[in-house]
């Protein structure tokens, strides 16, 4: 770029241009060993990986989903399979994830919860899979299955990740005096 005035056709004010900085050597960087020590401020903990969002923040509406479906479908059609393959996991997904979120908020490990929830849902997928594969019905069974297998995906994910974020520490500052 040519920054003479003779070049742009207008004034150049040369303290306000950049510096040339092509002949200008940059300093090596440090490189310590590996079995050098290195001092770490104990004020700052390490990033600990985590997954961007919690696992029960999908699964209690999973669950409930599965839960408030399976119901309707057994009071309007009066179908027994409608327990078996809505109320019943969707119970248990919705009771694991309200777990995983007690466990969350006292600061223990949620990793048996979120376990737990991507086997039921694979086993929620399974067989809504199998009654999809026989009826050929896109709803309820294509459906549930396609969005089991999503939520398998995304219990995958949180593990794969890290598991759950950690709680955000409140600041003393931000506590409303009492």
């Amino acid at each position: 770029m040519c920054m003479k005035s003779k070049c742009t056709g207008t004034h150049v004010d040369h303290a306000a241009a950049p510096e040339h900085t092509e002949d200008v050597i940059p300093e090596p960087t440090t490189v310590v060993a590996a079995t050098e020590e290195v001092d770490i401020d104990p004020g700052v903990a390490p990033q600990q990986k985590s997954a961007i969002i919690h696992d029960f923040c999908l699964g209690i509406p999973f669950g409930g989903l599965l839960f408030s479906m399976g119901l309707v479908g057994f009071l309007f059609w009066r179908s027994p399979v409608s327990l078996t393959f809505g109320v019943a996991p969707g119970l248990a997904i919705l009771a694991l994830a309200v777990l995983s979120l007690k466990g969350w908020r006292s600061g223990k490990s949620s990793l048996p919860f979120i376990l737990a929830q991507g086997a039921v849902a694979a086993a929620v997928a399974w067989k809504h899979c199998q009654a999809y594969t026989t009826t050929k019905k896109l709803l309820p069974w294509g459906f549930y299955a396609a969005l089991s297998a999503v939520m398998i995906c995304f219990y995958s994910y949180v593990l794969l990740a890290g598991g759950n974020p950690p709680p955000k520490k409140k600041k003393a500052a931000d506590a409303p005096a009492l």
